[in-house]
């Protein structure tokens, strides 16, 4: 049984692992003792150990290399047979009970004991239709596949009406997929590229609540980044082409019980600022207007100045790409918070699914000079939500600072499991990994805090941090909360996902900015405690024990769309000095995808909550 416990000794013990004694009863119990290392002449005991999973026995992976092969399908239905004709049946003699016989396949007596075959009965069979999906990722892939065999087998051929294309960048254009496409115009050919297809918008509700933010604060809201007539490779994608069509979405081809293209279905370009428009009522407006008039007033201005006058780097820029857990919903992204610290570089705490995508919507053209600006990644666990945009974005780095900048470095900081992920994927595809730096953080024996990453001045020149304190939280095996120091002496903290953590309050001391996960509302307390996750009041308390000037909730059930009723006050506390400093000149906000705002703008930015609040309180969240 893989719960049975097996007997070993203390000093043959693979650790960490939970230990078990014996005491003078036999009865089983918790091993409290000395460990080995910590003293010399600790005894080498009989203990008792859980037996390890399976997969926990594997240290690594069997090294491996890159796969050359791209995997493509030509996929076709089986013909049917011809309609069965009762009225030959009948003439021929054929009882009604026989007619489920012929029908399929077999043969019958008729009158005066004569044979009946099916093809005697039954029309002309249904030739089966079918297609093709093509997979082309670059320019050494098309001779292999245009000289393939199958595309001039007749048999296989026959009855193939359209190949889907999915082509990578630069190849539209070839002219060996142009000949070849020429040469089969009898096909219908449908391409998706970065090339051909048009860089619109893919969620359209996301994008019409973007609208409606950025009608309240443009400062902080901007737009998505789209374009219906341009392709994300900047091509322009209004002319249409001879020899092939773009894809679309909506696109749908029927192929029985007849091959038919259905293009009524295709999804037209949204009108987002129509679709945000029909929410947006005159109070929101009137409410929004007043916080712009409030956040331009010179006396207002010269208050934040002087109160946030000792606050590091208040040029800083936050941005949130991802605000929500688990899943991708309809209004939000999985975690990915992008820090911009001008004169050191940008940072990524966790890197969930798509984003680089986030990236491209946020800064359009100017991501690459994004990307040659980025110096570190921070990955709290490996939960898939937080991790699984890291290769896509350590590529894009890699591929534009190789032409600008071959000598520069990409720090990945995380628990030594997730380096060991980027370690064993390196094998499979070469995206760069032998060109980071690399800061793993494991157990120690007697605190769940780890060893601090301290850089030397040569390391702060390149990667312009000055130091990287972590602590293991309650979430999953590995789980991990950080705090990152700039030289400058700003500090950013970050939950990554877990409850409330004293370790965290030590670690962040002090700390300018508390990025902490608020998944659940304070009424689901008992669900935070049973999927370890935070409630808002309990992110919030962190923020205070710590001294958190500036705190930002993100990481937010999926079931939430509104913002949450945060009390808190608006008044600018000049008379804030010393110890209660950050006790009076706290400011807390709630993320949302897409969301900029400087560390010097959080006042600003508060001025906005009740024309948020006013917006979506008539919004239902989703189950």
């Amino acid at each position: 049984m893989m719960d049975a416990l097996v007997e070993t000794t203390l000093h043959q013990a693979k650790l960490p692992a939970k230990l078990f004694v014996r005491d003078n009863k036999g009865h089983i119990q918790a091993y409290t003792g000395p460990m080995p290392g910590d003293d010399p002449d600790v005894p080498d005991i009989p203990v008792l150990v859980r037996q390890p999973w399976p997969g926990a026995m594997v240290p690594t992976l069997p090294r491996t290399e890159p796969s050359n092969q791209s995997m493509c399908y030509i996929v076709k239905n089986h013909d049917r047979r011809g309609k069965f004709n009762p009225q030959a049946a009948e003439k021929l003699g054929v009882v009604r009970t026989d007619y489920k016989l012929l029908a399929n396949g077999q043969n019958a007596t008729g009158k005066d004991g004569t044979t009946v075959t099916p093809s005697m009965v039954l029309g002309e069979a249904v030739l089966g239709t079918g297609f093709a999906i093509v997979d082309l990722p670059d320019a050494s892939y098309v001779d292999a596949l245009v000289n393939r065999p199958e595309w001039s087998n007749g048999s296989i051929m026959k009855g193939v009406h359209v190949v889907f294309w999915s082509l990578g960048r630069g190849l539209s254009s070839d002219p060996r997929l142009q000949d070849f496409m020429q040469k089969m115009s009898d096909i219908k050919h449908i391409v998706s590229s970065v090339d051909t297809c048009p860089n619109r918008i893919a969620l359209e509700s996301v994008a019409a609540q973007a609208f409606k933010l950025r009608c309240i604060d443009p400062d902080r809201f901007p737009l998505p980044i789209y374009n219906n007539e341009v392709s994300v490779s900047n091509a322009p994608t209004t002319a249409t082409s001879s020899i092939y069509e773009s894809a679309r979405i909506g696109k749908t081809v029927q192929f029985a019980p007849q091959y038919l293209h259905q293009d009524d279905k295709i999804v037209p370009f949204p009108d987002i600022e129509r679709m945000a428009q029909d929410y947006l009522n005159s109070e929101v407006l009137e409410m929004a207007q007043q916080a712009r008039n409030k956040v331009s007033d010179p006396e207002f201005l010269a208050k934040i100045e002087k109160v946030e006058s000792d606050i590091p780097h208040r040029d800083a820029e936050i941005i949130t790409l991802g605000t929500g857990s688990a899943l991708p919903s309809k209004y939000r992204n999985v975690s990915a918070t992008l820090a911009r610290v001008p004169g050191c570089g940008n940072y990524l705490f966790d890197c969930g699914e798509n984003t680089l995508g986030q990236l491209g919507r946020v800064f359009g053209n100017d991501l690459p000079e994004v990307l040659r600006d980025l110096k570190g990644i921070w990955i709290s666990h490996l939960h898939a939500d937080h991790h699984l945009g890291t290769a896509s974005v350590i590529r894009a780095w890699h591929e534009e600072t190789s032409k600008s900048n071959p000598s520069a470095k990409l720090l990945v900081a995380s628990h030594a499991h997730m380096i060991d992920w980027l370690r064993e994927y390196a094998d499979i595809e070469n995206y760069g990994y032998d060109r980071l730096v690399t800061s793993t953080f494991r157990f120690e024996r007697t605190t769940r805090i780890c060893k601090p990453q301290v850089f030397t001045q040569e390391e702060t020149d390149l990667l312009g941090l000055k130091q990287i304190d972590a602590c293991f939280v309650q979430h999953c095996f590995g789980a991990l909360a950080t705090v990152f120091t700039f030289p400058s002496g700003l500090k950013i903290a970050y939950s990554g996902d877990c409850r409330p953590s004293d370790d965290f309050v030590k670690i962040g001391k002090g700390t300018t900015l508390l990025i902490h996960e608020s998944t659940f509302d304070d009424e689901l307390q008992g669900d935070a405690i049973a999927k370890k996750h935070s409630t808002m009041s309990e992110a919030i308390d962190i923020g205070r024990r710590m001294g958190a000037r500036r705190i930002l909730l993100t990481h937010f059930s999926q079931r939430y769309q509104k913002v949450p009723n945060i009390e808190e006050s608006l008044e600018i506390r000049v008379d804030a000095e010393g110890s209660k400093k950050a006790a009076l000149d706290e400011v807390i906000l709630v993320a949302f995808d897409y969301m900029r705002v400087k560390l010097g703008d959080f006042r600003k930015a508060q001025a906005f909550l009740p024309a948020l609040q006013k917006l979506f309180e008539d919004v239902n969240d989703e189950q």
